[in-house]
């Protein structure tokens, strides 16, 4: 396997992610009825998902009006998840090696204080979907390394 510039990935990344999420609300901007659909668009949502579909939810999202929480997760997030586990499965050797590789880059370059603190003054996005881990305590690091694997094989 190729070296990975894994700073670049990152870059890529993080440029992608604001444009991906360009207008969404803050979550104090957002009325308690559409908070969760609002986290899932923050959080739940494939990084490696289109921008497209991004900012169509977040124009949902403004309009305001309720939204049936169920429906779009059955219409929207179950597909983009169903794809991205299809394509993980399919490469999942190559999946591994690109988490080692990420995994060493990650420990040397962004130590587990530096992404608490960096994800606090949001100035990352690696670990935006801390919430799709069963273990509420996983740490940031592991996280970061996953996403940053997973969007280097789908969408670089």
């Amino acid at each position: 396997m190729e070296e990975v510039n894994w700073q670049k990935v990152r870059n890529e990344f993080e440029t992608d992610m604001r444009v991906k999420l360009h207008n969404l609300p803050g979550h104090r901007e957002v009325p308690e009825n559409l908070k969760e659909f609002r986290g899932i668009i923050s959080h739940e949502f494939p990084e490696t998902s289109s921008t497209e579909l991004f900012q169509k939810l977040i124009a949902i999202l403004l309009e305001g009006k309720p939204v049936d929480v169920k429906k779009m997760r059955n219409d929207f997030l179950k597909p983009e998840l169903k794809r991205e586990a299809e394509i993980l499965s399919k490469f999942s050797e190559e999946f591994n090696e690109l988490k080692a590789s990420a995994d060493n880059w990650v420990r040397d370059n962004l130590p587990e204080e530096r992404l608490q603190i960096l994800w606090k003054e949001h100035k990352t996005s690696l670990p935006r979907r801390y919430t799709i881990y069963k273990n509420p305590d996983t740490p940031f690091g592991e996280i970061a390394t996953d996403t940053l694997a997973r969007y280097f094989l789908i969408a670089v």
